[in-house]
């Protein structure tokens, strides 16, 4: 699709994965305008972006957000929208029609959105559908937890997906009771939306990858995480290019039950014991990993711009089998957690691609310095 004078206008600059899209649409010509509510956000300084856009935080202000992106939207002529967190994909699709009367905004539907941010909604479908996931409780109180007859370790999750990690392993009933009462004071949490208990799923975490048209499933891909942060369970620092036609089996099986349209990811684990892929959410939006199926050749990002530009997206599933890493916002940080994993992290980096780039290096010095800001605030609770 020919590149020139158009642009395309990326959301959530602070992300990880919004750096690589605005070198992966920049570096295939297009014109890339970034929003963002933090001053300091990598992607702003990418020599891709050519104009920074200040929004509020969808997450702690969507009238706000919402306000300034359809402004935004009114002052340039956009080809595309791209939402990348959950914050503004969830208020792009609650004002999907206002945006539309200014550009083209691809992503599923309000109820696509509603259902994968609800754990509950999510597991129900999964059991409808056949799809192992792993036990689950929805406690009615606080006080039922002592009630319960557990096996330990337990996994304390939010009940809705909010754009961030929210979750905690308790060891036995007094942490469970601890951490569970600590996550509902941090996050207002409280009957009925209280944290779910989930049975541990001993195992790597494997992901289904997809770009939809409308219930048509026309790219996929698909990921094995090798380390993430935090080590006890988080993003992706460390993963590779994966094949299983099982995986992609339950993927697409729950994607193409909801007549998706857009990207998509489905994450797994796999349980050591039995050798199931066991679900764990629908991230209806773009991973944190995308910059691997990128590098792979899935450019999820070119597809949406393709189909917004009115050109045909082909259908295919073959991508290289190649090992990613994050280093210094990922496997830094992995190895100050987990300081047995130095020479593992170092095998690793002689046959991996990684996400530094020497024609685009300033977004990774501010890399290094988030590094101190983020101890500093681990260590003061911030």
């Amino acid at each position: 699709m020919p590149a020139a004078k158009h642009k395309i206008l990326v959301l959530d600059a602070t992300n990880q994965n919004t750096l690589a899209i605005v070198r992966s649409l920049g570096a295939a010509g297009y014109e890339i305008h970034v929003a963002g509510y933090q001053a300091s956000a990598p992607a702003f300084f990418s020599k891709y972006c050519k104009r920074k856009i200040h929004m509020p935080s969808p997450v702690r202000d969507e009238s706000g957000f919402a306000k300034a992106l359809l402004q935004a939207l009114a002052s340039e002529n956009y080809l595309l929208v791209m939402p990348v967190g959950f914050g503004s994909y969830k208020v792009c699709a609650a004002i999907q029609d206002k945006i539309r009367e200014r550009t083209k905004l691809i992503v599923t539907s309000k109820e696509n959105i509603t259902l994968a941010s609800g754990k509950d909604e999510t597991y129900a479908l999964a059991e409808q559908l056949g799809i192992p996931f792993p036990k689950t409780i929805k406690p009615a109180s606080q006080e039922e937890l002592s009630k319960l007859n557990l096996q330990f370790p337990v996994v304390i999750k939010a009940p809705f997906e909010s754009g961030k990690n929210v979750v905690e392993y308790a060891r036995n009933e007094t942490e469970l009771k601890t951490k569970f009462d600590s996550m509902c004071r941090r996050n207002n949490y409280s009957a009925p939306h209280l944290p779910l208990l989930q049975e541990y799923v001993e195992g790597d975490g494997y992901g289904f990858f997809a770009y939809y048209e409308i219930g048509n499933c026309k790219r996929i891909f698909m990921h094995h995480r090798i380390r993430e942060y935090p080590v006890t369970g988080g993003a992706s620092v460390s993963a590779e290019s994966f094949r299983d036609e099982n995986l992609k089996a339950l993927g697409k099986r729950m994607l193409d039950y909801l007549k998706w349209d857009g990207v998509a990811m489905v994450e797994f684990k796999k349980d050591n014991r039995s050798g199931e892929y066991k679900l764990m959410e629908i991230n209806p939006k773009f991973w944190g990993s995308l910059e691997l199926a990128i590098v792979a050749g899935v450019d999820f990002p070119g597809m949406l711009v393709k189909r917004a530009g009115g050109f045909p997206v082909e259908a295919g599933e073959e991508y290289s089998q190649i090992t990613f890493q994050w280093m210094l916002n990922g496997e830094l940080y992995h190895f100050l957690e987990r300081p047995s994993s130095f020479f593992r992290i170092l095998s690793t980096c002689f046959r991996s691609k990684k996400d530094f780039r020497w024609s685009d290096p300033v977004p990774h010095v501010l890399q290094f310095l988030f590094i101190f800001i983020h101890y500093y605030k681990k260590m003061t609770g911030r």
